[in-house]
């Protein structure tokens, strides 16, 4: 039983180091000196959740309500395709609420019409969604939109925040209309 207390004490001393690191912004402290030291775990470079930087906001994704927006970041990955994380606000701490995959047209002929049904073409899609690229001035907005034209979107939906604050329901694939 004694054993059992100093594990248990250890744990949560080990899961309090690691909170606190999350917290400094993952860096450490040299305790001799008390200054800040850059850890290898801080470093982001070639991390899978780098880089997701085209910043996208369209209508038409949440089923309870089509006005509200969408906030897409978005990068482009392996084997072509594009993937946008989500969020429900462009907060710092808006809520994760879904994915948008994004190929290329000779990647979507591949697929068999079932699975084609599933995508939105979006030259048809980005006029009907309002879409806006805030980051970018009007002339790079308009040649992101012409590299998109030609391109397909599947959206997978883990929840719909126009419908509830918490992740409610199942998850769902969105088919933009």
């Amino acid at each position: 039983m004694e054993q059992n207390k100093w594990m248990w004490l250890a744990g949560v001393l080990l899961i309090g180091a690691i909170v606190g690191y999350a917290l400094r912004g993952g860096t450490t402290v040299n305790p001799s000196t008390q200054t800040p030291q850059a850890s290898p775990v801080a470093q982001t470079e070639n991390k899978p959740h780098s880089g997701f930087t085209l910043h996208i906001d369209a209508e038409k994704h949440f089923p309870a309500d089509e006005k509200k927006i969408a906030h897409h970041f978005c990068k482009q990955v392996r084997g072509g395709m594009f993937e946008c994380q989500l969020y429900d606000s462009d907060d710092k701490d808006a809520r994760l609420v879904g994915v948008e995959v994004v190929v290329d047209t000779a990647a979507w002929k591949g697929f068999d019409k079932t699975e084609q049904r599933l995508w939105h073409y979006h030259k048809e899609e980005i006029p009907k969604i309002n879409a806006k690229l805030p980051d970018l001035s009007s002339e790079e907005a308009a040649k992101v939109v012409e590299t998109l034209n030609e391109t397909y979107g599947k959206v997978y939906l883990l929840w719909d925040p126009a419908k509830s604050d918490l992740p409610i329901g199942q998850p769902s694939i969105t088919i933009l209309k």
